[in-house]
């Protein structure tokens, strides 16, 4: 290897007069050489270490903007899948509402029927006579008769004793029933209540879903009030600030979206910010390899030139 290192650089060497080349004069000559190269090429590795910092750090924020992007739209994707859901449970919610109330309605009509049923075995006025009251009236009204066998009364009387009895069953079973009636539409309406009324689930589910989709930017802009010319103008300097520094910092280019993320100036200066970061880290990337080519090169030369010098120290010390 010494031997190659050695024939390819002698034709630095000076003729000595008769014909030959002397190992020392090609030992100074590259010596020389060797201490430009040296210089040559700390400067250009000095450059390769920039460019490759340089391409290591923005690769990173790169990186890091990739991975924001990708968790930011995935987080949109998952919103809006939310917001489907809530649309067909609202759905559902709106079906639930309409059958509860018609539920109410009918068992609100079922009691008052129930309750005109029960009304006519009381009296509760001279106009109407309940059927108990009836009964009494019909038991007189035989007890009058003068053309009817006592016989015949007697199982008159048998008749209307069945009958009172179970008219008195039936009156009996008013508070039971007609309890279980109102608590149900109690619990009716409750359940109407809860679901259909303001405040109940069907509002929260709206709640929900206009959380998910958000406003719009223009929307936004006309719900705010109107900033004062120190605040605008702070924030057109931050702004600016935020556009040259690259790159920025972690904190300041991570805020919390807000939805509907696909719309928001975060979501949209991401998407810029990681495009402008792959151009540059690209652009980072050929002139670090470029440097590095250029760098290798005189390496070589220099570790060339050593090895060329090392030969020649030997074959002066062998003679």
């Amino acid at each position: 290897m010494a031997k190659s290192k050695f024939i390819k650089h002698s034709k630095c060497c000076t003729d000595s007069g008769n014909g030959t080349t002397e190992p020392k004069d090609c030992r100074e000559k590259w010596e020389k050489e060797y201490k430009i190269v040296c210089n040559d090429y700390n400067k250009l590795a000095a450059v390769t270490s920039l460019n490759k910092v340089a391409y290591v750090n923005s690769l990173g924020w790169k990186d890091k903007l990739k991975n924001w992007y990708e968790l930011v739209d995935k987080t949109d994707e998952k919103a809006k899948a939310i917001v489907t859901e809530l649309d067909f449970l609202l759905e559902q919610v709106n079906g639930v509402c309409n059958k509860s109330d018609c539920t109410s309605e009918a068992i609100g009509k079922l009691a008052c029927l129930v309750k005109s049923i029960f009304d006519c075995l009381y009296t509760y006025d001279d106009t109407s006579v309940g059927l108990k009251d009836k009964i009494i009236e019909f038991r007189n009204a035989v007890e009058c008769l003068t053309t009817v066998s006592d016989e015949e009364k007697e199982e008159v009387y048998k008749c209307l004793e069945d009958y009172e009895k179970k008219i008195i069953l039936v009156c009996d079973l008013q508070d039971a029933i007609l309890s279980k009636l109102i608590e149900t539409l109690k619990c009716a309406k409750l359940l109407y209540a809860a679901i259909c009324k303001e405040g109940g689930l069907k509002d929260k589910l709206k709640g929900i879903k206009e959380d998910f989709n958000g406003t719009t930017p223009e929307e936004e802009h006309e719900h705010c009030h109107p900033e004062d010319e120190e605040s605008s103008s702070t924030k057109k300097k931050v702004k600016e600030v935020k556009e040259v520094k690259y790159p920025c910092d972690d904190k300041e280019a991570k805020p919390v979206p807000v939805f509907p993320i696909s719309e928001g100036d975060y979501y949209n200066d991401l998407a810029g910010d990681l495009e402008t970061a792959t151009e540059e880290t690209e652009n980072l990337k050929v002139k670090w390899i470029d440097a590095k080519k250029l760098s290798d090169k005189k390496l070589s030369q220099k570790n060339s030139l050593a090895e060329a010098i090392e030969a020649a120290k030997a074959a002066e010390s062998g003679k």
